[in-house]
């Protein structure tokens, strides 16, 4: 999703990088490829067909006052978020297009939806190491609920996150990050730049964007894996070392 008049996400991400490294504040974040800039670009060619119903709004809150207490108790328009299929369905019409993967029938859970049911999309990749990605879609139980998506990756399959977490007025801060998190997680999994280690009582997830850890519950079985690219010929973003990261939550 462009996020404004001028200029995508993507583009800005990189622009930040090499503003930082001007100032001497840049470290070793990586840029996005060209190839990964024209993948996403793609991704916002379809969306717009895809999403032409699903309009994006702006953060409420982002040149105003805080939300009051009494907006975390009220979801004045869960359907907006309906915007996350239609970009789960960019996503699937791109990475089919391309010949990277293939529809699949069947998925196995090591770590569930927090959702029960829900619809699940799975693309399998034909490239060696490389895992599926997996957009399971909930629609709303009542109008107290929004549509969200699960994306997952891995055989069995691992819950990176759901989108949105919360549909609450308080919690919402505008279409564009929400999509871009969704962004960052599919491009992960399709990347290889992803690390996943669900043991019996932890749960890790790392991208080269980010880190989640946490304690985990309604596991069904433990995995663990490094994902490898889903195209030939394609460098992955480069993850953090494992022995450089601490997890207090995992077994010593």
């Amino acid at each position: 999703m462009v996020t404004d008049a001028a200029q995508s996400w993507w583009e800005g991400y990189n622009d930040n990088v090499l503003r930082a490294r001007e100032t001497g504040w840049g470290g070793n974040e990586p840029l996005l490829s060209r190839e990964m800039r024209e993948l996403l670009d793609d991704v916002d060619a379809a969306f717009a067909v895809t999403g032409a119903q699903t309009p994006g709004w702006p953060n409420p809150y982002q040149d105003g006052p805080s939300p009051g207490e009494e907006a975390y108790e009220r979801s004045s328009n869960p359907e907006k978020y309906r915007i996350v299929v239609a970009r789960a369905q960019a996503w699937t019409q791109v990475l089919l297009d391309r010949g990277w993967a293939r529809e699949a029938s069947h998925v196995a859970w090591a770590l569930p939806p927090m959702e029960p049911g829900g619809a699940d999309t799975v693309l399998e990749p034909a490239a060696d190491g490389a895992v599926p990605l997996v957009l399971t879609t909930h629609t709303p139980m009542d109008r107290d609920h929004p549509f969200n998506i699960t994306i997952a990756a891995g055989n069995p399959a691992v819950r990176l996150d759901t989108l949105p977490d919360c549909a609450c007025d308080g919690c919402d801060s505008g279409s564009a990050g929400l999509l871009k998190y969704m962004d960052m997680l599919v491009l992960s999994v399709v990347d290889g730049s992803l690390d996943v280690d669900v043991g019996d009582n932890y749960y890790w997830v790392c991208t080269s964007f980010n880190v989640r850890g946490s304690g985990t519950l309604n596991r069904h079985e433990p995995t663990a894996f490094t994902a490898a690219p889903w195209p030939a010929n394609w460098t992955a973003r480069p993850l953090p070392e494992r022995q450089s990261l601490r997890r207090p939550w995992s077994p010593t």
